[in-house]
């Protein structure tokens, strides 16, 4: 039964709620002043009110108290039963419930000081109630009524805006609009015309609008073919044309996004204006607004989700896709395979935002490593900064021509975070890699590559996209269901997030501790395996499902087992959690540098989390700058399969990084080619934008919640500078990095230790076959508890204990 409640406690909340605020709603709705209350009982009295006894006292209580400012009540009644419908917390918005109290106190007093001899029902209540009459009252007799309205006024916006949580830009936004609309409708603009306009301007306008009668005959925008219209009117004038382009495939398509078209046909008619009228001022701060059509639950328990309207709306115009640029491109591409006698036919064009598809179909005696060798010839032919060949594109019979466009389009990622998929529950970890080169939007899943490495060079974009990706993930989760662990050796890059509640330590700067946060890393993922083996789980999601049904003596059960695996030092690697684990994503910002610095370490603590760490929840993102085969070792590359490239120096980083050409013919500044796992074909998109401001302004949205909370157990492990290397490998970031670097061998050593009159490092590395480091560690561990005496020279130590063979008795 509890399980069930369990289960449908939200409902059941909003259900509640929802009754006692009709409840309430019926009963002041059917007042009257004559039904049984506290002002009129006596024998023979017919209750008139639809809630009875019970309701007819009620209402006389908050009437008589509030006056009309008791229907508030009401209002915050439906608004709590809304909240929990949706899954909100209730019980946790304590201070709300405050402000709303103040809040309708307040407002009774005002309704007071304006009517304070008004009365309803008969004379009987007091419009603003007896406590806002007594109220106002008293501050009448300090302030002056001037004075208690300034006050009262000022103390409800301030109580609005607390109650709502919102700014006072926020909150004024809609009443705004709704007033421009209003005045933008055409009673409105008809009035401006006749009062403010002059006749001459009215002439002009009067021209214009003849030739936009012309202009509605000119051919479409980006046609299917190329023939001339016949434009002859009834009284057979023909209308001026452009010279047509020199005819190239009437199968020709181009395909374009329905948003570029409505943009393309907006910029034609901005074109057809008259040329005696002064050129239009275009408003470059015209924003296109962007919503959201997907329903998200922002309230999370205690946490609240980030809303896009913190982003900044993209601008409205973008750049213009040139038709006959277009079809000129096509020609010249065609003129120039002819001349190498590579023949065949331009069957379609893609535009996207930065680059053009052009598909071309070769003739059937054409070799198609023939074309590939053209790059360079097609690049200068077509003045193209970059030019990149996919021959052929996968299941289809066409070469794949990608070109930059004269004018390049920016991707925001407030439009990828607005498009459906990247809420989909499916997709537990989205990243907006930004849009195809047709223009469509492409948001992958991190939990399914299950890591991914960034490279690029500077002012390619790399950086620009991990710290994108990042607010990505935090538009999504709240610091319950994903832990981050950001490593910066630039200092830089990755300050913004320095004070998110979803950071499980500081951010790493330091090489010595991004080595020792890795192998935290590992150990919490040994742990992790412990606790999915003991719920009998295959993944985060499935453990996470076993957890949330224990019960409370199950869970006391858990809390006895490791409080007694705490008390015994070599049962401590047994432990395990017993409650739900977020995703742990470790951002690495210049992976090069730690491989330069500490590679033996950095790359073995990499690969122990690429091979095993996926099914704990743990997800890597490694960006460098250049990758280098020191820095992309073949162990790393094996079990990181999703890989992304900006521009990079060479076709060998290119190789490197992709196991493919072509990266380094990219554009700057978010041109990318992607590897998903599993596929071999490369993916070309353009990443999407953030501002600096933005960045900030989300991080500043996740920080006034709440600030970061770290265990001092990591926070000690991070800073300690001992040596984690063992030497054989044995333990490597599990067993000897812990609390007081205990060895898991510790016992089983010290237990033989005390056999012996005289011990060295030496001796217990050959006895037990561990590397040199961690046997001295041992031994100087043995000094600190006075297991054995203090060195002397070259000569073995003395062992001071006896008898320790029963130990653990």
């Amino acid at each position: 039964m509890s399980r069930l409640f369990q289960k449908f406690r939200q409902d059941i909340v909003g259900i509640l709620l929802l009754s006692v605020g009709l409840f309430v709603g019926l009963a002041l709705f059917s007042f009257n002043p004559t039904d049984p209350s506290f002002n009129s009982i006596g024998n023979g009295l017919k209750v008139t009110n639809y809630c009875g006894y019970v309701g007819s006292f009620l209402a006389d209580a908050l009437f008589q108290g509030f006056g009309v400012s008791a229907w508030l009540f009401v209002a915050g009644l439906l608004r709590l039963s809304y909240i929990g419908f949706q899954g909100g917390s209730i019980v946790s918005k304590n201070l709300r419930l405050i402000w709303a109290s103040l809040l309708i106190l307040t407002l009774s007093c005002l309704v007071a000081v304006y009517f304070p001899q008004t009365k309803i029902f008969q004379n009987q209540i007091s419009i603003g109630g007896i406590i806002g009459l007594a109220l106002s009252q008293a501050l009448i007799k300090v302030f002056n009524p001037v004075g208690v309205q300034v006050i009262l006024w000022g103390v409800t916006a301030v109580l609005i805006v607390f109650f709502s949580e919102k700014t006072v830009k926020e909150l004024t936004k809609w009443p705004m609009q709704g007033i421009q609309s209003f005045l933008a409708l055409p009673l409105w603009a008809q009035l401006k015309k006749n009062l403010f306009t002059r006749p001459e301007i009215s002439k002009k306008k009067q021209n214009k609008a003849n030739k936009s009668e012309t202009s509605e005959k000119k051919q479409s925008f980006f046609p299917l073919n190329n023939k001339q219209n016949e434009d002859e009117d009834e009284d057979g004038d023909t209308d001026v044309k452009a010279k047509p382009l020199k005819p190239l495939k009437e199968t020709l398509q181009l395909a374009i996004s329905k948003d570029l078209e409505e943009e393309f046909d907006a910029d034609e008619e901005e074109d057809d204006e008259d040329d005696s009228s002064p050129a239009p001022k275009v408003d470059k701060a015209v924003r296109r607004k962007v919503v959201m059509k997907a329903k998200v639950q922002r309230r999370i328990e205690n946490w609240e989700l980030p809303k896009i309207s913190l982003l900044e709306d993209p601008p409205a115009h973008r750049a213009k896709i040139d038709e006959k640029e277009i079809r000129k491109k096509a020609e010249l591409l065609t003129d120039k395979l002819a001349q190498f006698s590579v023949t065949g036919e331009v069957v379609a064009a893609k535009p996207g935002p930065a680059v053009t598809l052009f598909e071309f179909k070769p003739s059937a005696n054409v070799r198609v490593s023939k074309i590939t060798e053209l790059a360079d010839d097609l690049s200068l032919a077509l003045s193209s900064e970059s030019l990149r060949i996919i021959a052929p594109i996968p299941g289809r019979d066409v070469v794949g021509i990608e070109t930059s466009n004269a004018q390049r389009e920016i991707v925001y990622h407030k439009d990828l975070l607005a498009d459906d998929k990247f809420w989909k529950d499916e997709l537990k970890l989205p990243i907006a890699l930004g849009k195809q080169v047709n223009g469509d939007p492409q948001i992958v899943d991190l939990r399914r590559m299950p890591h991914l490495m960034i490279a690029g060079t500077t002012g390619s974009g790399k950086s620009v996209f991990t710290v994108s990706a990042i607010t990505g993930l935090l538009f999504k989760h709240s610091p319950k269901t994903l832990r981050l662990i950001l490593i910066d050796p630039k200092q830089v890059d990755l300050a913004a997030f320095e004070k998110i509640p979803h950071l499980i330590m500081p951010t790493v700067t330091d090489t010595r501790q991004a080595v020792n946060a890795l192998k935290w890393a590992v150990r919490e993922m040994e742990k992790r395996y412990n606790s999915m083996k003991k719920f009998g789980a295959r993944d985060l999601e499935s453990y996470n499902q076993a957890v949330s049904n224990l019960t409370k003596t199950q869970i006391e059960e858990h809390e006895k087992a490791l409080a007694d695996l705490e008390g015994t030092p070599g049962k401590r690697t047994e432990q395990y959690y017993y409650t739900q684990l977020p995703y742990i994503v470790i951002v690495v910002e210049e992976f090069g540098d730690l491989m330069t610095v500490e590679k033996a370490n950095v790359e073995t603590a990499v690969v122990r989390l690429a091979q095993k760490a996926r099914a704990a929840g743990i997800h890597l993102m490694l960006a460098m700058q250049s990758p280098r085969k020191e820095v992309v070792t073949g162990m790393i590359k094996t079990n990181i399969p999703g890989r992304i490239s900006f521009k990079v120096n060479s076709s060998m980083d290119s190789r490197i990084i992709l196991d493919d050409t072509g990266a380094d013919r990219l554009l700057a500044q978010g041109d990318m080619l992607y590897k998903s796992p599993g596929g071999s074909n490369l993916i070309r998109h353009h990443g999407p934008y953030l501002k600096d401001s933005e960045i900030n302004a989300v991080a500043q949205f996740w920080s006034d919640q709440a600030e970061p909370e770290f265990d001092p157990t990591i926070i000690k492990a991070i800073e300690s500078s001992t040596s984690m290397d063992s030497g054989d490998g044995a333990g490597a970031g599990g067993g000897e990095f812990g609390e007081e670097n205990y060895d898991e061998r510790y016992d089983e050593i010290l237990s033989w230790a005390s056999q012996q009159k005289e011990i060295s490092a030496s001796l217990i590395q050959r006895r037990f076959q561990l590397g040199y480091p961690r046997a001295a560690r041992i031994v100087e561990t043995f000094e600190r508890e006075g297991v054995v005496g203090p060195s002397n020279g070259s000569k073995p130590r003395q062992v001071l204990v006896n008898n320790f063979n029963n130990l653990e008795e």
